[in-house]
C-alpha cells in the first residue's frame, strides 16, 4: 500500500485498489470479460497505478506485524487477513472483487464498486475516477 501511494505521487496517477483473491471466480471473470477489453486495458495501464490486494493470501505476516483487529476482534496473522480486515474496516465490505479508486493520500475519489460485467460500466467507473483525480489535483 505504501509503495503504491509513493508511485502514485511520483507518476501523478490515481490508484485502483483491486481487492481480489487467488480463488475468486468473479475476479477471474472480471479480468477475462472486462479487463481484457482493449479500452479498459488501455485505461488500466495508462491512467492508474494498479494495487492488487489478495484477501486469501496465506503468507504469514512477521510476528511484529500481527495484531488483533479493532474492527472484527479477530487475530490478523496473514497478509490475506490484513487486506480482508482493511477492506471490511474501511469500506464495510468483505467481498471480491471490490474496486476502490484513491488519490495519492489514499482518499476515495468515487463510489467503489464490486463485480459488474458491463465493459461500458467499468469504462465509466475508470473515467470518473480519473476525472475526479484530475479535478482534485487542479488539472482539467
Amino acid at each position: 500500500m505504501e509503495q503504491a501511494l509513493q508511485v502514485s505521487k511520483e507518476l501523478n496517477k490515481p490508484i485502483l485498489i483491486d481487492f481480489t483473491g487467488w480463488f475468486c471466480a468473479n475476479c477471474r471473470r472480471m479480468e477475462n470479460e472486462v479487463w481484457s477489453d482493449p479500452q479498459v486495458h488501455k485505461r488500466l495501464s495508462e491512467d492508474y497505478i494498479l494495487l492488487e490486494l489478495y484477501v486469501d493470501e496465506k503468507l504469514e505476516l512477521p510476528k511484529d506485524e500481527q495484531y488483533v483487529s479493532k474492527f472484527s476482534g479477530k487475530t490478523i496473522k496473514t497478509i490475506g487477513n490484513k487486506w480482508s480486515d482493511y477492506e471490511a474496516k474501511n469500506f464495510n465490505v468483505n467481498s471480491q472483487p471490490y474496486y476502490v479508486i484513491v488519490n495519492t493520500k489514499g482518499d476515495v475519489l468515487v463510489p467503489p464498486q464490486g463485480a459488474n460485467y458491463s465493459v461500458q460500466n467499468y469504462i465509466e467507473f475508470l473515467d470518473s475516477g480519473k476525472a475526479a483525480y484530475e479535478k482534485n489535483n487542479g488539472r482539467n
